[in-house]
């Protein structure tokens, strides 16, 4: 996953079996949550809100990590400002850098790969999720901590852009077409959703189901 040049990363039989295997074992618990922040995000209603970054946070899992109040305040407040897009690309390094900034509960700091995925994910569907699922589905390790943070960020933005790239490829395969078709038909919802966020829940699924032989 180099920087500059896109890598489409090559389905192997194992990994479409593993995506088919990951749609049968999808609910809609794994996706209703989803789509109910998709609704919920366009109404800036104090309810609408409040209800928002609570389904969010326990969705995503924005307790963990060790993060404080004051990093979900901010986090929300750039994600409901819409600060999010520089000339017409997410902004990844400024939203990392910027919530860099705040301490974690142990006094550390911390690049939020993860989180500030989610946080461009819910504006630009075509972003995929970052995680360590889909890491494992790359066969991808992250730099370690000790790496300076702009290289760390480099490394990072390639390899979404890679991801983004490899899913929306694999979604004109005939075999992945038709997993994703099969998604789709359990919810008119699923439907409207771009293919790269569609993969986003199976490969979370394949990953948290160990489904890759070699996991």
């Amino acid at each position: 996953m180099g920087e500059g040049v896109t890598k489409i990363m090559p389905l192997e039989p194992k990994h479409i079996d593993a995506l088919d295997r990951a749609e049968r074992l999808t609910f809609p618990s794994d996706f209703n949550p989803y789509l109910e922040l998709k609704a919920l995000l366009p109404d800036a209603t104090p309810d609408a809100r409040k209800r928002f970054c609570s389904l969010f946070t326990s969705y995503y899992g924005l307790n963990s990590g060790g993060i404080t109040d004051e990093f979900k305040a901010k986090y929300f407040e750039v994600l409901f400002g819409g600060n999010v897009i520089l000339n017409g690309q997410p902004d990844y390094a400024g939203i990392l850098n910027l919530l860099y900034g705040i301490k974690r509960r142990k006094g550390d700091y911390a690049l939020q790969f993860s989180f500030v995925s989610k946080l461009v994910g819910i504006h630009l569907e075509s972003r995929p999720i970052y995680d360590r699922h889909v890491l494992a589905y790359f066969g991808e390790k992250a730099p370690a901590a000790s790496v300076e943070n702009y290289k760390r960020i480099e490394w990072y933005e390639g390899f979404l852009s890679d991801v983004g790239h490899s899913y929306e490829t694999w979604a004109k395969g005939l075999r992945v077409r038709q997993i994703l078709e099969r998604l789709k038909a359990r919810d008119s919802r699923l439907k409207t959703c771009h293919e790269v966020r569609l993969l986003d829940f199976l490969v979370w699924k394949v990953g948290n189901k160990k489904l890759l032989c070699d996991d």
